[in-house]
């Protein structure tokens, strides 16, 4: 038996929990199982996606199909190849499903019973048990897993939505137009560099643009420009607390380009679009959404006869949003905008930005190219995850050539642990350099907070950047304290994109605080950190006693998942037990924290890879 979510199943009954904690002997964890086979099943499900883009429908591979005049291929700007676990809805489910038929083929049961809500994953078990000649039921329940809650904007057909994100970007645009740096000069004398980024994470706001820093990266561009060299900044802009509106985005550019002109010239990539532009972007997405359609259909009518070469009724809803939803949309409003930024650039001689892989990347690859700019590095500026499979990808993409994906000339990461990483799933990758991590450079080992009889326990707890895991983590964290033999302090250090509300939790007496998380450990007898958050990095490489929370329902995406000394809790219960087991006297035992990060702090790697010279600083 297959369980959505509850292992309340009759006595003697097998079971097995598709996410969540078993409470019964009888019942396993399919996220268990995952993580056990994790290297096996992450490299089928990087087959599974490659495959997927050479499937041949209509005589032509799919990463052949939505071309976009001038612009190739679209497939490679797509969800399916980002493999975001945060857009492409569908893939930890897949990754889930990968695991379950890895299961079968090695118990080979001659029956299977998923109780649950989810009709499409019915749909899909039901044709893979025929096709092993397994039986198959299916009994419907009020019970469903977590996979993201279906908004009523998540119910409207996506060619609607697809016409409102247009609406929405032109509205932006008209916005952000007043952003658009002033005139590039033609005639220079120093070498050039682009830097181009999410615009977050800085120190600028609507009333200071005053010595303006990125923390993502640090001290580089004081030294680049002091070194030199011209420097002009491409941010890419999306709404959050720091710049809530594309209003505030451009007020914010126009106070930085005024009031701290020597760190370089400001723009948002956004802002590059002219209006004629807007009409070709609605060409093009009605093309790509007649294609989706098309496409979709020969899927869809395949996946009876193939149900693993698609799992359809589990990708249709990404696949819709991707190719004629607000996706699409974003999408081609982000390649307009880069082709358009850098052809009005003059030319760079080098290029660096924040690398996660994402579509938006793509672009600028493809536009930086396309107009003929010198070389560009992807900067990999956290950590690189097991689980995070927009690093990732199977070897056959650079065997075959790989023409259709853009990629940078250079990929910089920044310690052993991120070039073991990148390199897991494929030694064949792009020209590979070792440089300091800027976001880490503050990073300096210490001991935590001693215990004593006479004190309260204090746990510092480090929330997620989604609502609902950070609502679980503190609901777990506040059942837990409650419990507690000895008296405790919560603090909790939430994402900048979600605030959180302690009165909500008033059995564990939380108190918010803010600061540099690792100066909070130092503060803290242990830490308590989500799943996804790389602050989890920060606790670590100070010294602190650390737990990671990971509730099962979904892979172990912490950028500690296998790292010695790390306690991963998945309730109440074992975060009590990790509390009770602390004594006053318990040290910890020393961290080798350099194989995460290179932290020199004079940044002889980044001089290296630029020509420094390390004694003065200026360009050779």
């Amino acid at each position: 038996m297959l369980e959505a979510e509850t292992d309340e199943v009759p006595a003697g009954a097998s079971a097995l929990l598709w996410q969540g904690t078993p409470r019964q002997p009888t019942v396993r964890s399919l996220t268990a199982y995952l993580e056990e086979h994790a290297s096996e099943v992450r490299r089928r499900y990087l087959a599974w996606a490659y495959e997927l883009g050479q499937t041949v429908i209509r005589g032509r591979r799919l990463c052949e199909r939505f071309i976009v005049p001038g612009s190739g291929s679209f497939w490679a700007l797509s969800l399916f190849v980002e493999q975001s676990t945060w857009k492409q809805r569908s893939l930890q489910t897949i990754v889930k499903l990968l695991a379950l038929l890895l299961l079968l083929e090695r118990e080979r049961p001659a029956t299977l019973n998923f109780r649950g809500a989810d009709g499409d994953l019915s749909r899909v078990l039901e044709a893979l048990c025929r096709e092993r000649n397994i039986e198959y039921t299916y009994s419907r329940s009020s019970v469903t897993y977590r996979s993201g809650a279906r908004t009523l904007r998540g119910r409207l057909p996506r060619p609607l939505i697809g016409l409102g994100a247009q609406f929405y970007f032109l509205v932006r645009w008209l916005r952000l137009r007043r952003a658009v740096s002033p005139g590039y000069s033609e005639h220079r004398d120093r070498r050039s560099l682009l830097i181009c980024a999410p615009f977050f994470n800085h120190n600028a706001d609507q009333r200071s643009g005053r010595q303006f820093t990125s923390r993502y990266w640090g001290a580089l561009p004081q030294l680049l420009t002091q070194s030199g060299l011209e420097v002009s900044w491409l941010h890419t802009f999306y709404p959050h607390h720091q710049v809530p509106s594309a209003a505030a985005a451009a007020r914010i550019i126009r106070l930085i380009n005024a009031e701290s002109p020597a760190v370089g010239r400001q723009s948002l990539v956004d802002a590059h679009p002219r209006l004629s532009d807007f009409p070709r972007i609605f060409v093009r997405w009605l093309g790509l959404m007649c294609e989706s359609l098309r496409v979709g259909a020969s899927l869809r009518a395949r996946f009876r006869r193939r149900a693993q070469e698609s799992f359809w009724p589990l990708i249709r809803r990404d696949w819709a949003n991707a190719f004629r939803g607000g996706e699409c949309v974003a999408t081609l409003f982000c390649a307009q905008a880069f082709d358009r930024a850098l052809q009005q650039m003059p030319h760079q001689e080098e290029g660096i930005y924040l690398m996660e892989n994402q579509g938006w990347e793509r672009a600028l690859i493809r536009a930086w190219g396309k107009h003929g700019h010198g070389r560009l590095a992807g900067v990999a500026h956290s950590t690189v995850r097991f689980w995070d499979l927009r690093y990732h990808c199977d070897p056959r993409v650079y065997d075959s050539g790989g023409d259709f994906l853009p990629r940078p000339q250079v990929v910089v990461l920044n310690g052993e642990v991120a070039r073991n990483e990148y390199l897991a799933t494929s030694r064949l990758r792009e020209q590979l350099i070792d440089c300091e991590a800027l976001r880490y450079l503050h990073l300096r080992p210490c001991s935590p907070r001693p215990l004593r009889r006479d004190e309260p326990l204090r746990v510092l707890v480090l929330t997620d950047f989604m609502p609902e895991a950070t609502r679980l983590m503190l609901k777990i964290v506040n059942e837990a304290t409650a419990a507690a033999r000895l008296p405790l302090e919560v603090w909790v250090k939430p994402h900048p994109n979600c605030p959180v509300d302690p009165a909500q939790f008033p059995a564990s007496k939380m108190r918010v605080v803010d600061g540099p998380v690792a100066l909070l450990c130092c503060e803290a007898h242990m830490v308590l950190a989500s799943n996804t958050t790389s602050a989890a990095v920060d606790a670590y490489a100070t010294g602190s006693r650390i737990a990671i929370f990971d509730d099962r329902t979904g892979v172990n995406f912490s950028p500690l998942r296998g790292i010695s000394g790390v306690s991963f809790v998945h309730g109440a219960t074992e975060l009590h037990a990790v509390i009770e087991a602390l004594r006053p006297g318990d040290s910890v035992p020393p961290r080798r924290t350099a194989s995460f990060f290179h932290i020199e702090p004079d940044l002889r790697r980044w001089r290296s890879y630029f020509g420094l010279d390390a004694a003065t600083g200026s360009g050779i």
